[in-house]
């Protein structure tokens, strides 16, 4: 599954970096970057579980701005969503949408910086 990668010269906001190419559901390849979530959570589509992402230096692929609301993390509120793979798999080999609120960068209802959108 995904694996959690070291980040010297972490972006303190936003997403930094190249993490190589990864091939998602149906084949497709995406071009990843790294962000810092802070907090572990669960990854889906739509209300199916896939996965699970532990907190740490991830890779993410890209974004997108949904009606479905993040869960609250202290003050901070979005709708952006971020595509990954979880560390550990429930369903479609882990690919679902995490939530930007527990993502470093970017502020409520915008997208993190440094990450393109889907």
């Amino acid at each position: 599954m995904k694996r959690i990668l070291a980040s010297l010269g972490a972006a303190a906001d936003g997403c930094w970096g190249n993490a190589g190419q990864k091939e998602g559901p149906g084949s497709r390849t995406y071009t990843a970057r790294l962000c810092h979530n802070y907090q572990a959570s669960d990854v889906g589509v739509g209300n199916t579980r896939t996965g699970h992402l532990y907190g740490g230096d991830n890779w993410f692929v890209c974004q997108q701005k949904f009606d479905l609301e993040n869960p609250p993390v202290g003050s901070a509120r979005n709708n952006w969503w971020l595509w990954t793979q979880g560390d550990v798999a429930c369903a479609d080999n882990g690919w679902g949408w995490f939530p930007a609120t527990k993502v470093s960068g970017g502020n409520n209802w915008e997208s993190i910086p440094g990450l393109q959108n889907c």
